[in-house]
């Protein structure tokens, strides 16, 4: 292209400028120049947000189909929060990440424009009992009970794994354990323990706006990109390292 003594050679994404800009057209060539600057500025960030418009229309039309194949935690779940949390976001499930000390298993994360949501799922019944310091809770069932993992000890080393792929501040990466049967919570966990009926509030809570959608679809694009496939091999693998950090413990 010529313009007043100026010749524009595009190849792509970038504009050549000859040398013969004169005194009364290097104005016009910076203009061309910075013109297409812009342009090529605008390309990528509307690319950016077509992958992330993508992203959240494929999960909300595939929601009701994945609902249906997945256990009853699972659907439970992605159903409640289909249902009463209509901020821009991404519910992924099942994410296994690798670590330092081999895998860590997470039951869903959720990323949204208000913060990342790392959620340890427990479909339980009966009651349960424990403190957030205590390294073991209770369910109580009838006259039987058994004791788990304290979820919220749990569901810090996934936080912590998720937080590891960024450079975002801690208080943006947010921990929550829900219950998603019939369990009774007989004590005062705090706040990021909660039942299902509380999913929907919880999440709704006033909370400022910390990421942008280009941001939020480089967030799911990262964890996609790290999580390992799910099969029987990772799950046996994931289970294998768990049984190994728990014989460490015990010695």
């Amino acid at each position: 292209m010529h313009l007043g003594g100026c010749f524009f050679l595009t190849h792509g994404t970038r504009v050549f400028t000859s040398s013969t800009c004169g005194p009364y057209t290097s104005g016009i060539c910076d203009f061309v120049s910075a013109f297409s600057l812009a342009g090529n500025f605008l390309v990528t960030f509307s690319f950016a947000i077509v992958l992330f418009l993508i992203s959240v229309l494929g999960g909300l039309l595939l929601g009701g189909v994945m609902a249906g194949r997945m256990g009853s935690r699972q659907a439970a779940l992605a159903n409640a929060v289909a249902a009463s949390f209509h901020r821009p976001h991404k519910l992924m499930h099942h994410v296994t990440l690798p670590t330092r000390n081999g895998t860590t298993e997470i039951d869903h994360i959720l990323v949204a424009d208000t913060g990342v949501f790392i959620i340890e799922a427990k479909h339980y019944a009966g009651a349960v009992d424990g403190s957030p310091q205590d390294a073991q809770w209770v369910q109580m069932f009838g006259r039987g009970f058994r004791r788990f993992q304290n979820p919220i000890h749990q569901n810090f080393g996934h936080v912590k794994a998720v937080q590891s792929l960024f450079r975002f501040p801690d208080e943006h990466f947010i921990s929550l354990v829900v219950f998603t049967g019939s369990a009774r919570l007989k004590a005062d966990f705090g706040p990021q323990v909660i039942t299902l009926r509380e999913l929907g509030p919880f999440l709704n809570q006033s909370r400022p706006v910390v990421f942008d959608p280009t941001q939020m679809a480089m967030i799911i694009g990262r964890i996609e990109l790290t999580r390992l496939d799910r099969s029987a091999e990772t799950d046996e693998q994931h289970i294998n390292n768990v049984r190994a950090r728990l014989g460490r413990r015990r010695r």
